[in-house]
């Protein structure tokens, strides 16, 4: 059983989406202190040669966990809505694909968590990527401490084995998964393999997987998606 956790973003980059695809079960780790200024609340699109950021605004302090944090102005659904539709609105699968990102975006959530948990579940839909995905609020696990907090979350769906971003390696303590018998292994993904056409003269790497779905369409996004890492070290991309 090989288990991933990772905090919601709003509309993830694929490599968010291959740390899924590369598991058994997936939680949502919204239990933790909201990050400012990072991807849980924002995420990054193409703006002709270069990128921008589309945004939800959010009400917060410094100790609000991730499924506290609420919504802070409506009026960003439809800022979204047309930002993102004046950048792809003549992207090859645009008309095909953006119809249900949309009408799941501008469902009056009221809370950010609930925001990304739906538009998560939309995209991996999307992509038929159908791992089994747990939401960590609903899950029997109250230890504050950053790697117990993951031992006891993995624990509860029978792992076997973890996945972690690269930067687990610099504070989680690894002998609480060993002596839980969870191996770990590390996705050392690099975004700047995956490659696909794209508007503009230049490729940007990093951006939301909204600009591959778009572009390239579900079923070339998730193939990429699939070959830009696994266990074993494959990784590719994808050309047309």
């Amino acid at each position: 059983m090989i288990v991933s956790i990772h905090q919601p973003h709003f509309l993830p980059w694929m490599g968010y989406f291959n740390k899924i695809l590369n598991s058994d079960a997936f939680v949502v780790l919204n239990t933790v202190q909201y990050r400012t200024r990072y991807y849980q609340n924002r995420a990054k699109v193409r703006r002709q040669e270069t990128w921008q950021w589309v945004s939800i605004p959010v009400r917060f302090n410094r100790t609000t966990r991730i499924d506290e944090v609420t919504v802070a102005d409506d009026g960003w659904r439809e800022y979204a809505c047309r930002t993102i539709e004046y950048t792809y609105h003549k992207t090859p699968h645009f008309d095909a694909c953006w119809p249900l990102i949309r009408e799941s975006l501008l469902q009056p959530e009221t809370t950010l968590d609930d925001v990304n948990y739906n538009l998560l579940l939309v995209l991996l839909d999307m992509l038929d990527i159908h791992v089994p995905v747990q939401r960590a609020n609903r899950m029997p696990v109250e230890t504050l401490d950053p790697t117990d907090r993951l031992v006891e979350l993995s624990k509860c769906l029978g792992a076997t084995h973890y996945i972690s971003g690269r930067g687990g390696r610099d504070y989680m303590r690894v002998e609480a998964f060993e002596q839980a018998g969870i191996e770990i292994i590390y996705q050392d993904l690099d975004f700047n393999t995956i490659t696909y056409p794209q508007q503009g003269k230049e490729f940007l790497p990093g951006l939301s997987i909204i600009d591959a779905v778009f572009n390239v369409g579900p079923e070339k996004t998730r193939q990429m998606t699939e070959q830009a890492w696994s266990p074993s070290g494959n990784k590719g991309s994808i050309n047309g």
